[in-house]
């Protein structure tokens, strides 16, 4: 089914009069925000994102649509380098597009960034998962919402940018990422090849809601141990022995049930935050021991509040370890922190920013401005989760996940027939291009645009 511009239909409730980019409480910059909104169309966000979908990029499989978005990438101006992604633990490689297009000087630099590999096929899909079908305003497949439609939105917010001719004091930055789903990998790789930003909008399924606050993760592992016993013992090395798995049930018992909120007070050191009454939580992830094995791992996740630290958390553990230690003196454990070790991709700092900061009002006035709605802000959609937002924000750059999609629409995730409707990536469009001008500043002189 082809897609017919809605734009007069879907935003035909929004004054014309209300558009304008807010420097200090003045309506400013309404005429430039109209002429870059004119050339934001919802066929060519239709098209470009069921072409990415189109093309399968499963982690560590990008190599594909990396190659196709930069290409894309170049042929609007962008200065565009392709950066290899190496797997952290195993000998293989991906690729990534870097774009960038240059302003004119003098005004900070935002970056989206959104990933490009998709999660696993689920059982259950009632349409081609890689077809890109769109139908009665939905988008269908892999990664529709996950991120490829959202990234698909934020790259026409651009290219709208540069056919309106505006020109805008800073940067923007277009970063496509690969292998998201392992721990933000690609993400990581172009931070420490040096890209770097004043703000990000990680594009993120969020249902359009400005994810200012989002949880954190620290995966913790415990090893218990014993010495070996089996059938003919002795007292004194029966004495000795205490089985490692019911090493763990004490140590699990102490730690408390899975996705359930940790009490204040007990063995985590946190001050419970307003927007994630449910949080810190717990979730055990893995559990393993050999048959003749004289040990047995536990893996779990704490879900963090803003707060909460890696060293926070690490000293918690070994007190709650220590306690155990005094209660149960046979109790013979070991603890790793984060799971994986220091480089453990998996280890997400929480973000904070507040509703003032530069970053949310943006945002949260486009999505206003698109929908003539207040913004939802706070931790809202992406309760629970976290992203590529995170890492950046950890390493200096703040960052609001925000996006298209609704994971509400499904029983659990990832799920079949992931989708997208259109009306929401118009307003991604919308937001991400309302942002980029109220944030890096268009170049005004008296006789106009420049």
């Amino acid at each position: 089914m082809e897609a017919v511009d809605r734009e007069k239909e879907y935003f035909g409730g929004v004054n014309s009069a209300n558009i304008f980019v807010k420097r200090g409480g003045e309506m400013e910059n309404k005429d430039l925000v109209e002429k870059v909104y004119s050339e934001i169309h919802d066929s060519e966000i239709v098209d470009l994102a069921r072409r990415m979908i189109a093309i399968p990029s499963p982690n560590f499989g990008e190599g594909e649509i990396a190659d196709f978005m930069f290409k894309k990438m170049e042929a609007l101006g962008m200065e565009t380098t392709m950066m290899e992604v190496e797997h952290p633990t195993e000998a293989k490689m991906t690729r990534q597009p870097i774009g960038r297009l240059r302003g004119t000087g003098g005004g900070p630099v935002l970056m989206f960034n959104g990933h490009m590999d998709v999660n696993v096929t689920m059982p259950g899909w009632t349409v081609d998962p890689n077809e890109g079908r769109f139908e009665d305003g939905w988008i269908w497949g892999l990664g529709a919402q996950d991120d490829k439609g959202g990234m698909a939105a934020a790259f026409v917010a651009i290219q709208a940018i540069v056919r309106s001719g505006v020109k805008l004091k800073g940067d923007l930055l277009y970063c496509p990422v690969a292998t998201h789903k392992l721990g933000g990998t690609g993400t990581r790789t172009m931070l420490k090849k040096g890209v770097t930003a004043d703000y990000c909008i990680n594009i993120e399924h969020a249902a359009n809601t400005v994810g200012s606050v989002i949880v954190g993760s620290v995966r913790v592992k415990i090893r218990t141990s014993s010495p070996g016993l089996f059938f003919r013992f002795t007292d004194e090395a029966r004495n000795a022995y205490w089985n490692p798995v019911e090493q763990q049930a004490v140590c699990m018992a102490a730690v408390g049930s899975s996705l359930e909120p940790v009490p204040e007070g007990g063995w985590l050191t946190f001050k419970r935050h307003p927007e994630l009454q449910d949080f810190p939580m717990i979730r055990y992830d893995a559990i393993h021991k050999d048959h003749y094995g004289r040990w047995c791992d536990l893996v779990f996740q704490i879900r963090t509040v803003p707060g909460m630290t890696l060293e926070s958390v690490r000293r918690d553990v070994e007190n709650l370890i220590k306690k155990l230690k005094k209660d149960h003196p046979t109790l013979d454990c070991e603890i790793t922190i984060p799971a994986n070790g220091p480089d453990d991709p998996f280890f997400m700092d929480p973000t904070e920013l507040p509703r003032s900061h530069p970053l949310v009002s943006a945002i949260a006035d486009g999505v206003e401005l698109a929908t003539g709605k207040p913004a939802n802000v706070g931790s809202v959609e992406r309760i629970g989760n976290f992203g590529d937002g995170n890492v950046l924000h950890a390493a200096g750059i703040p960052s609001v996940q925000f996006g298209p999609g609704n994971i509400k629409l499904y029983p659990e995730w990832p799920a079949p027939d992931e989708r997208v409707h259109i009306d929401e990536l118009l307003v991604t469009s919308r937001t991400c291009a309302y942002a980029a001008i109220a944030l890096c500043g268009p170049n005004i002189s008296s006789r106009g645009i420049r």
